[in-house]
């Protein structure tokens, strides 16, 4: 029986520093060289999954949620679930009747992601600019004001901001019937991610497309956040780390070590020992 481990990576797989331990590195690293299917599903895009770089994953990840399924073995996307164009606009539209943009990220299978944005609206949005502006987009760039045609594949809206002034924004786009968000706390901060994407692209369905891409029989996933419930749900062994938001641990089959303290690892070290080492 082939089995898939897969796992989110902010407040999972990274320790609250948002970086690989040395420990969990090294332990996965010789898992996935000794044949495990392991890959990551996650609410980050390929320009900050280059930290996994040192693992040698060489299954397909899922990444912003479920939009997109990234090929670590041909280094490109292999897969998109993009919204339609008016649901874009209604979603544009609502943040403007509340004075709050994000940043919207529209896809060209030819040239990679591209980033748009009106204005920054606190620190961390600002460091999270600061920190994608110079890498693998297509581009990531200020405008005054933001529109999606019917050329363009909008595929991803993201923002950061304290949870009262996030609530009403993700209540009115969830009665968009074509258009899903999550609403969930930042792991490196007191604020709050509001992202919104296609109601079909889940971190569950893209786990369900990766499955199958590797032939995999049973799912092992490993989650912390709101965001995760969908993938837990699906899996045959869903795990949470110990430190995860509480009300995941409802979903959970399983609860492992601390991220901080490489739960991750720990649990495939131990449960993969017969079969690896």
């Amino acid at each position: 029986m082939k089995t898939l481990y897969i796992s989110d990576l902010d407040g999972t797989l990274l320790d609250s520093t948002a970086k690989l331990t040395p420990y969990t590195k090294e332990i996965i690293r010789d898992l996935i060289d000794k044949g495990m299917l392991f890959s990551v599903a996650t609410a980050r895009s390929q320009s900050s999954v280059d930290i996994l770089s040192d693992l040698h994953i060489r299954v397909p990840c899922v990444q912003l949620n479920g939009v997109l399924i990234y090929d670590f073995a041909v280094g490109q996307y292999i897969d998109c679930m993009p919204m339609d164009t008016k649901t874009a606009n209604d979603i544009i539209g609502i943040l403007k009747k509340y004075d709050r943009m994000s940043f919207v990220y529209k896809f060209d299978s030819d040239c990679g992601i591209n980033v748009e944005f009106e204005r920054l609206s606190n620190e961390v949005e600002q460091n999270f600019f600061e920190a994608r502006k110079d890498n693998d987009y297509k581009s990531f760039c200020q405008k005054d004001n933001i529109t999606v045609t019917d050329d363009e594949k909008a595929i991803y809206f993201t923002m950061v901001d304290q949870y009262d002034r996030l609530l009403p924004i993700y209540r009115e786009i969830q009665q968009l019937p074509l258009a899903k968000a999550t609403l969930y706390s930042d792991n490196y901060s007191d604020l709050y991610f509001l992202e919104v994407f296609s109601v079909n692209a889940t971190k569950a369905n893209g786990v369900l497309k990766v499955k199958e891409l590797v032939g995999a029989d049973k799912i092992v996933a490993f989650g912390d956040n709101l965001n995760d419930i969908d993938m837990l749900k699906i899996a045959d062994v869903g795990i949470a780390v110990e430190d995860c938001v509480a009300e995941v641990r409802q979903y959970a089959d399983k609860i492992i070590g601390r991220s901080d303290r490489n739960g991750v690892a720990e649990y495939l070290l131990t449960e993969s020992s017969t079969r690896y080492l």
